[in-house]
């Protein structure tokens, strides 16, 4: 399986300002100094070598991962970075009406859904969108969103994609070729983590949760869904001290991922849904502390840790 981030954050879509571009310009100014920028390709070697944190960004987009077996287009989420997935997938199959798409939807809170009006596949007759999850009116909630001309001016229905909602069914399901299975999660009107098998590998993205007790008793269900995966996707959206602010909130942090990744045998933790409030530099810091964390109480060096960014690629 492949996996590729087009959206990260949380809650809703957080774009980089002028002033934080500006920031940017600023610190990649100050690191320039005493640098002989004059020979040929030397500006760009300096801008691939500069801190990710400062050449980059983490990217403002709401939850969209989109994971690809053999011929099989699964898209976990559809928030604000499905737009962008819709985008690139035209320059195939898509593009001539030949394509097919499923969605896997953890929850229906706007951040994960408002990018669906704008995947722009959807509109192309002969192309085939399925969107599953264990929500039975999982159709219905898509068709709310888009039903009322004063919320949205195109309706579901204009979409000439050949569209279906397919609820799943337990314990397990064959979607391309890949198994699923779902497992409910801690989160203000539910939420729903996904566990994903092929070839040998597994994938499991638990976005939306919060882990109110860590005792045993309380978390084996989730470490039992968790155990051996090969990359766990995981709601990391505050810093310890603010997760103590918002408790009831439905959401987690990394130290906590790290806690069950390294109970359940997990070989990859990537840290998502990040809070819209916190920047690229703050977003590197959570990253470096979580690494340190891990090695104050991971045994071995079984875990990699990284962080969610649009556009990174990885393979499970």
């Amino acid at each position: 399986m492949r996996v590729r981030f087009w959206g990260v954050r949380g809650s809703i879509s957080a774009p980089l300002t002028s002033e934080m571009v500006s920031a940017k310009i600023e610190q990649a100014l100050l690191l320039s100094q005493g640098v002989d920028l004059s020979g040929e390709g030397a500006v760009s070697e300096f801008v691939r070598n500069l801190p990710f944190e400062i050449r980059g960004t983490c990217g403002g987009n709401t939850p969209c991962v989109q994971v690809t077996s053999g011929d099989t287009c699964l898209v976990l989420d559809a928030g604000s970075g499905v737009r962008d997935l819709g985008l690139q997938l035209l320059a195939g199959p898509c593009g001539q009406g030949q394509g097919t798409v499923h969605f896997l939807i953890s929850h229906t809170h706007w951040d994960h859904v408002q990018g669906f009006p704008f995947f722009l596949p959807a509109f192309i007759p002969g192309n085939r969108v399925v969107v599953h999850g264990p929500q039975p009116d999982l159709a219905k909630r898509f068709d709310d969103q888009q039903s009322e001309p004063e919320k949205f001016p195109v309706p579901l229905s204009d979409m000439s994609a050949d569209l279906s909602f397919a609820p799943l069914a337990e314990p397990e399901e064959d979607i391309g070729g890949i198994k699923v299975r779902f497992h409910r999660l801690h989160h203000p009107g539910g939420s729903h983590a996904f566990r994903l098998e092929a070839g040998g590998r597994v994938l499991v993205y638990a976005s939306d949760a919060e882990y109110p007790s860590l005792n045993p008793p309380d978390i084996a269900s989730y470490l039992a869904f968790f155990k051996g995966a090969d990359m766990l996707i995981f709601d990391a959206m505050y810093t310890f001290s603010e997760s103590m602010a918002k408790i009831g909130w439905g959401h987690s942090t990394s130290f906590i991922g790290v806690d069950l990744a390294v109970a359940a045998g997990v070989k990859r933790l990537v840290l998502f849904h990040h809070e819209p409030t916190y920047d690229d530099a703050k977003l590197k810091v959570i990253l470096d502390k979580t690494r340190t964390y891990y090695e104050l109480v991971g045994e071995g060096d079984g875990l990699e840790v990284d962080l969610a960014v649009e556009g990174l690629e990885l393979s499970v």
